[in-house]
């Protein structure tokens, strides 16, 4: 018979090999109780088994590190942390690089620090609204637009497609673009 490598994790459940004592099936655990020599092993639930085991695994464990047991995977385990902690090493080099990169952003004053250096300009009085007669007169003054465009552009005025202001402000893009 192979040796079963019996262990307790840190949660205090009980497994062989790698499968909790819980999940195999009870001809397995009747196996592993007979070699920590529970008495009547057949007759007891695999809960009353998996406890004894624990029990009699506690006493004679001797804390073997699984590296020793298994130098093998030790060293492929060792070689990915070291991976694992290049990839690491790489990004944060690469996030200080681009900090050295970005430039500092001003700090903008609060309205507070304004207010308190110079006193708040009264405010000025609002722009009077765009009649559609007067923005009509705006766009066929315009000289970088053709006819088709202020054609167009009046027939959104007359639909109230937009409003005035955003209808000159369209002719003004457009005029500029030709």
């Amino acid at each position: 018979m192979t040796p079963v490598l019996v262990s307790v994790d840190k949660a205090g459940d009980l497994k062989f090999g790698r499968k909790k004592c819980r999940l195999h099936k009870k001809d397995e655990v009747v196996k592993v109780a007979k070699k920590y020599g529970v008495p009547n092993a057949e007759k007891k639930t695999v809960n009353k088994l998996c406890s004894y085991i624990k029990a009699r695994a506690k006493n004679s464990m001797n804390n073997v590190p699984l590296a020793k047991l298994y130098p093998e995977a030790a060293k492929k385990q060792v070689a990915a942390k070291k991976r694992a902690e290049k990839k690491a090493f790489d990004r944060k080099v690469a996030a200080n690089f681009m900090k050295g990169m970005v430039t500092k952003r001003i700090v903008t004053p609060t309205r507070a620090t304004i207010r308190a250096v110079m006193p708040m300009p009264k405010p000025q009085k609002k722009a009077m609204p765009l009649t559609k007669d007067v923005a009509r007169k705006r766009i066929m003054a315009m000289k970088g637009l053709n006819g088709r465009n202020k054609f167009s552009l009046v027939n959104r005025l007359s639909l109230n497609q937009h409003s005035p202001r955003k209808v000159v402000r369209l002719a003004r893009e457009l005029a500029r673009l030709r």
